[in-house]
């Protein structure tokens, strides 16, 4: 079932890349059986990604701002509910991109900033987090923060590298060439053109990187075609090959390619311009057109080698006195960019000093031998007393048989070793959502939440995690050690009207439960609590 659940995972991850490739109607129309079978199995955080891949398709494949918007904001609420940092972090940074579409600076900064904070939690997949990175770099680059974008796919990169499978390692080596095309245009724009040479060559040293990736064919002439650019203007003296730019031109116009193209047409153009061929200049310039892309950061530089061109290369007072005033505005628009740019990274450090604290406070509450919760946790859900509706609740807890033996026969650092061994067993067979804590010693507990717990979901959790116990290879760790453990649990079903579970009494029955279990050497028992059934184990009423 792990491995069912991990391949779930993963194959979600490559429709939420392939839904913006050339499989797009393939990965678009696999979705909702894919959804079926992730709920049914209760696998929220496959689930999550599937619903994150068609929020994708909603941004970039013209389901309209508003339906998007509603998606993206649905997956927010998922990830709060799940309780997993670097998946808000993705849903944020769609929320952010599906803001930009329709002009929210503020929400874009707001949840982008918040998201890369959140990404510095190395305790969190690296996949969700190389995810995360590369979404809100796709937000940050609508604003033409290039530098900060460059940075977050540098991290990604890093990240990245601890993935289990490289999904994201095809879009980061694309984006990097795109974001560094990008930046050069807007420097030509500017009039640096010592930085765009500088930033096209760091384009091209990126190019080999991305075509060694298995791409998708569309990216594949993306890049070929981003390439050709970088070499049209980084040397102003290169000269422009029509068969080989007409090749990439039709490429891109046959898969309708809305971001690399104007780039491509407008280089071109500003290529036979720099060479003195007017004509060629002229009817490159024709074919521009400005592009509808929510996420391309040189939405203006078409535009402004439209007016060079046309202007011819000896315009009259008048054009040269409106070009000035042209370069001003660039000027303008380029400090109003960095000026973005500065506000962004203050965002970031503010949200990252939120973060930090955040992380702090969890410390305070977390094991450090086993870095599971600790009893302080436990006994905030035992003691809570604020109002809210009840959900179907399980707990476990579990005590490792025999433990003082282990540290008699083979020592303290091995009965350590095996208390982190276990936390990290526990830890992987939870799911976002549960609570797993070290109780005390050798003993452990696992709480289930979840509106869609039934009992016989919670007992093939608890079988589940009882044969992970016994199938782990426990004597690799010291010749003759054997690790077995016996698990209480208990299920509780409430009423409609019940306000909460009653935690005190859901404890006592799981107590009762594991000294069932050790006794009669079965290793797991199970008491059912439903609606208003008397607690065998009190001999009272739930609730009262």
């Amino acid at each position: 079932m792990v491995d069912e659940r991990r391949a779930a995972y993963l194959r979600a991850y490559e429709l939420f890349e392939d839904v913006q490739s050339e499989q797009q109607a393939a990965a678009v129309a696999a979705l909702p059986d894919a959804l079926k079978v992730a709920a049914t199995q209760g696998w929220r955080e496959v689930e999550f990604v599937l619903a994150a891949a068609g929020a994708v398709h909603a941004l970039v494949g013209g389901d309209g701002h508003i339906g998007a918007a509603v998606e993206v904001q649905g997956l927010v609420t998922r990830a709060e509910d799940l309780d997993a940092p670097a998946l808000l972090a993705v849903a944020l940074g769609l929320r952010a991109v599906a803001a930009a579409s329709v002009g929210d600076t503020a929400g874009l900064m707001s949840d982008a900033s918040r998201a890369v904070a959140l990404l510095d939690d190395e305790s969190q997949p690296p996949l969700d987090r190389s995810t995360g990175y590369v979404v809100t770099a796709a937000a940050f680059n609508t604003l033409r923060l290039w530098e900060l974008v460059d940075e977050l796919y540098t991290l990604a990169g890093d990240v990245e590298q601890d993935c289990p499978v490289p999904v994201q390692a095809a879009a980061i080596a694309v984006n990097r060439v795109l974001t560094r095309v990008e930046w050069a245009l807007a420097l030509l724009e500017n009039g640096d053109e010592k930085q765009a040479q500088l930033r096209m060559t760091q384009a091209l040293e990126a190019v080999p990187a991305a075509v060694a990736q298995r791409l998708p064919p569309l990216w594949r002439r993306d890049v070929e075609a981003l390439s050709a650019v970088a070499e049209l203007l980084r040397d102003a003296s290169a000269p422009v090959v029509p068969q080989t730019i007409a090749q990439h031109r039709q490429a891109l116009v046959d898969d309708k390619d809305i971001e690399v193209l104007p780039l491509l047409d407008a280089a071109t153009a500003l290529a036979f311009w720099r060479a003195g061929q007017a004509d060629e200049a002229a009817a490159a310039v024709d074919r521009l057109t400005a592009t509808s892309s929510v996420s391309s950061g040189a939405r203006s530089f078409p535009a402004w080698v439209r007016a060079r061109v046309l202007a011819g290369q000896e315009p009259s007072a008048a054009v040269r006195a409106q070009q000035d005033h042209a370069d001003l505005l660039s000027r303008l628009r380029w400090e109003s960019r960095e000026a973005v740019l500065a506000a962004a990274r203050t965002h970031i450090a503010a949200e990252r000093r939120q973060g930090e604290h955040d992380r702090l406070s969890r410390a305070v509450n977390t094991d450090p031998l086993t870095g599971l919760h600790n009893r302080r946790v436990f006994d905030s859900w035992l003691d809570r007393r604020a109002p809210g509706r009840a959900r179907p609740t399980a707990l476990l807890l579990v005590d490792l048989d025999d433990f003082k033996t282990v540290n008699d026969t083979f020592g303290h650092d091995y009965g350590d070793e095996v208390l982190r061994r276990f936390g990290r067993l526990l830890l992987t067979s939870i799911r976002p959502g549960d609570l797993a804590v070290r109780h005390g010693g050798d003993e452990f507990a696992l709480l289930l939440e979840d509106d869609r717990l039934t009992v016989a979901a919670a007992q093939h959790r608890a079988s589940d995690l009882r044969d992970a116990i016994v199938g782990e290879p426990w004597s690799q760790l010291a010749p003759g050690l054997d690790v077995t453990a016996s698990i209480g649990m208990a299920v509780a079903v409430p009423t409609l009207d019940a306000a909460l579970v009653d935690a005190a009494g859901l404890y006592r029955a799981a107590d009762t439960a594991l000294y069932t279990a050790k006794r009669d050497g079965s290793g797991l028992a199970v008491h059912v609590l439903q609606g208003d059934e008397v607690d065998r184990t009190t001999g009272r009423h739930q609730g009262d």
